[in-house]
């Protein structure tokens, strides 16, 4: 696993501190609790990535939906917030 597979499955089994992570291991686990396995890890992982998907998604949606509401492009709409 990498650094970033790691950090986002302990973050989306609710590990949000007590945790270092180097060179793609736990290096320092400062939990009241057992360190969960790689495989706990991977899982929530994926968990992780497909609801970031979703969210992204989701987002983009919304995001054009707008657009589509207001009658502009993507471009139109930077170049009235710059």
């Amino acid at each position: 696993m990498t650094n970033e597979q790691i950090v986002n499955g302990l973050t989306q089994l609710g590990f949000n501190s007590g945790w270092v992570v180097s060179n793609e291991e736990i290096i320092l686990w400062e939990n009241n609790v057992p360190q969960p396995n790689e495989a706990d890890i991977l899982a929530a992982s994926n968990l992780w990535y497909e609801q970031e998907t979703q969210r992204q998604n989701e987002a983009a949606a919304k995001r054009q939906a707008l657009l589509d509401k207001l009658g502009i492009t993507e471009e139109e709409a930077k170049l009235l917030l710059s």
